[in-house]
């Protein structure tokens, strides 16, 4: 009779960041999303305009700035101007070192940038779901 060899189940990779999950990679990433879905940006247009949204909240939070952008995205959508004020503070190849590579560019296609557009499609909160999502991939970079 044969002897039964025992295979061994695939190890299971856990992919985690390369770097702490912060608000501030969140909130550009739901932003990125936004300008994709509801204003029917291109996919650079929408990474400069969600990292250009997280630097003037951040900017409002950490510094007390006021940048006077205010209605400025209403007004381009609506034709009555064709500044991209997001371009000014903001490029696509900026959003890609700052959020995409920081976190590590597998993570991000793979897991965060998927999680997000799930919670984004989903209708939750931004408020909602800044901290939570982001619990257990800290987590498991700090356990190593």
């Amino acid at each position: 009779m044969a002897e039964k060899v025992k295979e061994k189940a695939p190890k299971l990779e856990v992919l985690k960041p390369q770097a702490p999950i912060r608000r501030f990679d969140v909130f550009a990433e739901w932003n990125r999303i936004k300008a994709v879905k509801e204003f029917g940006f291109p996919e650079d247009e929408a990474k400069a305009y969600g990292l250009a949204v997280a630097k003037v909240v951040a900017a409002r939070k950490f510094y007390g700035h006021r940048i006077k952008y205010r209605g400025a995205t209403k007004a381009f959508l609506e034709g009555k101007t064709e500044e991209k004020w997001w371009r000014k503070l903001a490029t696509p190849q900026e959003f890609d070192e700052k959020i995409v590579e920081r976190m590590g560019r597998e993570f991000y296609e793979k897991v965060f940038r998927p999680a997000i557009e799930k919670a984004y499609e989903e209708g939750k909160d931004y408020m909602d779901i800044r901290d939570s999502i982001r619990e257990e991939w800290n987590r498991l970079l700090k356990e190593g």
